[in-house]
């Protein structure tokens, strides 16, 4: 059965469930809905709790072997399963299948799956997991839904803020849920016993905000040039792995550089980017760098990236970051042109 992630509080209440599958890409909501189901499993006297992070055949073969170590003496179990690919092979879906087929009160299964494209809704192993179980899918939380968002979680750590006061917190996160849940646990160790207003969640909060990765790259791809250089310099500050980040801007980038084409391709670019992998929600972002960036832009922009990769690897002397700046900047559609970044065209 399908419940959003604001009723699996209710659905606790009613009943504890054998199997909850919860699906999405935001750690602090998947957080959230799995602390909920543990601490309700634990007020039911599921005392033991078992992670399994599925990533070889012995992984899996472990889930086999919880599922049928049934003891008339064993504690009532939490078993967590985290499942980071979204394609199963036949024995693995057999497994989960399994799971579901022979589920009993002495476990509570709960199983974490990336998010889902259709095709993967539609296999029979999830379709047997939902028929018995609870299955929550999570979905971002737009801008507009942050103070909603901030107010519950200020709300469960019973801290007290004005509308103005949680509207400024909102705004600093900038979206990143991440940011916002580590100011709103800075706040609860304050023990603040008066309501929190505005020049008071001024003072309070801080001015780092952690920004995620795979934030950073669409904030690229939509030409973000300001944000973007705020959000490079976070993380260069944060000791974020450079050859991380180089390698999600270039698949992104090869991506682009193969949908546009030379000359530019009559199919439907939309298609073509579904085709390449790019999620439905994602394709406007895309788009947005196919209107602005050229095929000869890109190649270049490539070439750019592989000699930043260059210095990164010590084949070449470079200031990574400067160059990472100016890459990031090209992308946005800002000329930043200089004798550094023209060099390293050259040697490329």
């Amino acid at each position: 059965m399908k419940i959003p992630l604001n009723k699996l509080k209710r659905q606790l209440e009613e009943n504890l469930s054998p199997l909850y599958v919860i699906s999405g890409e935001q750690s602090v909501l998947i957080r959230e809905a799995t602390e909920l189901i543990q601490a309700k499993a634990k007020n039911e006297g599921f005392s033991e709790k078992k992670i399994i992070a599925c990533s070889s055949k012995t992984d899996w073969a472990e889930i086999e072997a919880e599922n049928n170590s049934l003891s008339l003496f064993a504690e009532k179990k939490i078993i967590e399963i985290r499942v980071s690919k979204k394609k199963l092979t036949k024995d693995e879906s057999k497994i989960l299948i399994d799971v579901s087929n022979q589920l009993n009160m002495e476990n509570i299964f709960i199983i974490v799956l990336p998010k889902l494209d259709k095709s993967a809704l539609a296999t029979q192993w999830l379709k047997s997991l939902d028929h018995v179980g609870i299955f929550i899918q999570i979905w971002p939380i737009l801008q507009h839904d942050m103070p909603k968002w901030i107010k519950g979680r200020l709300s469960l750590k019973e801290i007290e803020a004005s509308n103005d006061a949680i509207q400024l917190l909102s705004e600093n996160a900038e979206g990143n849920l991440l940011a916002a849940e580590q100011e709103i646990e800075k706040l609860s160790l304050l023990n603040l016993k008066n309501e929190i207003g505005i020049s008071e969640m001024m003072s309070l909060i801080s001015n780092s905000v952690k920004y995620d990765p795979y934030q950073f790259i669409d904030t690229l791809l939509l030409g973000k040039s300001t944000k973007s250089l705020k959000m490079l310099n976070n993380f260069q500050q944060e000791g974020i792995d450079e050859i991380f980040l180089l390698w999600l801007i270039t698949k992104e980038l090869r991506i682009l550089y193969k949908v546009k084409g030379e000359p530019y391709s009559k199919t439907d670019p939309s298609k073509l980017l579904k085709e390449n992998g790019i999620w439905e929600k994602r394709i406007p972002v895309f788009l947005s760098a196919l209107r602005r960036l050229r095929g000869t832009h890109l190649r270049m922009l490539i070439s750019q990236a592989s000699a930043i990769d260059r210095g990164i690897k010590g084949m070449r002397k470079s200031n990574v970051w400067h160059e990472l700046s100016l890459l990031a900047l090209s992308i946005t559609g800002v000329h930043a042109i200089s004798p550094n970044n023209i060099k390293i065209l050259i040697e490329s």
